[in-house]
């Protein structure tokens, strides 16, 4: 009998510490998937490898979007290019049209990315807008940006996405430009050369709406009245936060590229890619939960869709691998009343403009001239 009590003690004593290993393993794989979500990143990869450039073509091997059809740019250590159409694909290659070197040498052996941003982290002289280097004041300091010109009140602020910069908005300015609006590119807290926040995380727009907030008294400062709000990707989440939070500002539109309308859907197709189990998803949204104080449904626009009331014009590209599109689909479908909704193809995340440029433009451009 003695025995028995011996042999289950230490069976329940091994079985406790299986657990409490198991536990710790879930733990720290929900805390590195965690990571991947809310660490800031700001260095940049360079997958692709150009084999070949002959006249007005150049042959880049590797990466899955390279035949993507429309306009990139090409984007190395020191160097861009702009590319055109797609000439034609082999094994593992692709070749496409050369429409302009910007600046650097394309040749054999670069290595660089496909750049939906088109010129990279330039500044709005890349894109022939005449503009001004701004610093925004927060509570957290000031915020590096830029402003470009315009005659008109209602300025547009610019909220880019997840680890970039205000380099993104450049493919549109053009646009604004031509109607005489300002365009106030800003960065928010935890980018590259901007104030910290306290963790020194990202929270998924919890937070990174006040600095969108400190922009507009920016801009209502220098003369502003009227103000559109424009993100993409985590921008497209920020904006509508910023929306939800300051019912009292003149904020007469918001435009969302590929935005992020609920959070829970990226990290889930993002554990998918990774192979990560499905069970961890939870666990990491947990771990996201308890690091930063973010409330997944707060940050959930189409649970609160029927809290806006301001015109909304949505662009999404139904092959994004980043963001499903059905969060912002499904947040069309709920508020018909005030949300254009364009869809595209081929452009991949945030790539409704370079899949089709003149029609992006013409979208932007009536949807705007309406307000």
């Amino acid at each position: 009998m003695r025995k028995t009590r011996r042999w289950r003690r230490r069976l329940l004593q091994a079985l406790a510490v299986v657990v409490v290993l198991a536990v710790a393993a879930v733990g720290g794989a929900g805390w590195y998937y965690s990571g991947l979500v809310i660490d800031p990143v700001h260095t940049s990869g360079y997958p692709l490898e150009v084999t070949a450039v002959s006249g007005d073509q150049v042959t880049i091997k590797g990466g899955a979007d390279t035949a993507a059809p429309g306009t990139y740019g090409l984007t190395w250590a020191d160097g861009n290019a702009l590319l055109g159409q797609v000439i034609a694909s082999g094994a593992g290659t692709v070749t496409r049209k050369v429409t302009e070197v910007v600046h650097g040498e394309l040749r054999p052996g670069v290595h660089a990315y496909l750049d939906r941003w088109m010129w990279g982290h330039a500044t709005p002289a890349a894109a022939g807008v005449p503009y001004t280097d701004v610093k925004v004041p927060s509570p957290l300091g000031d915020f590096p940006g830029w402003r470009t010109e315009g005659t008109s009140a209602t300025w547009v602020i610019a909220v880019h996405g997840r680890n970039g910069g205000p380099g993104e908005a450049l493919r549109v300015l053009p646009v604004f430009h031509s109607l005489g609006m300002p365009v106030l590119g800003i960065t928010y807290r935890n980018d590259e050369g901007a104030p910290a926040s306290s963790d020194g995380k990202l929270h998924l727009g919890a937070t990174e709406w006040q600095d969108v907030a400190a922009a507009i008294t920016y801009a209502r400062q220098q003369g502003a009245t009227g103000i559109v709000l424009y993100g993409w990707s985590m921008g497209g989440g920020i904006v509508p936060m910023t929306v939800r939070n300051l019912p009292g500002e003149p904020i007469k539109a918001m435009i969302l590229d590929s935005p992020v309308i609920d959070w829970r859907a990226p990290i889930a197709l993002g554990a998918e890619q990774m192979g990560v189990p499905g069970f961890l998803v939870s666990v990491g949204e947990w771990v996201i939960a308890r690091r930063t104080g973010v409330s997944f449904d707060d940050v959930d626009h189409l649970r609160h869709a029927r809290e806006f009331t301001i015109p909304t014009l949505v662009f999404v590209d139904d092959d994004d691998a980043t963001v499903p599109v059905g969060p912002a689909l499904r947040f069309a479908e709920a508020r018909p009343d005030i949300v254009r909704l364009v869809r595209t193809s081929g452009g991949g995340h945030t790539g409704s403009w370079n899949a089709d440029p003149g029609r992006y433009e013409r979208e932007l451009k009536e949807f705007v001239s309406s307000l």
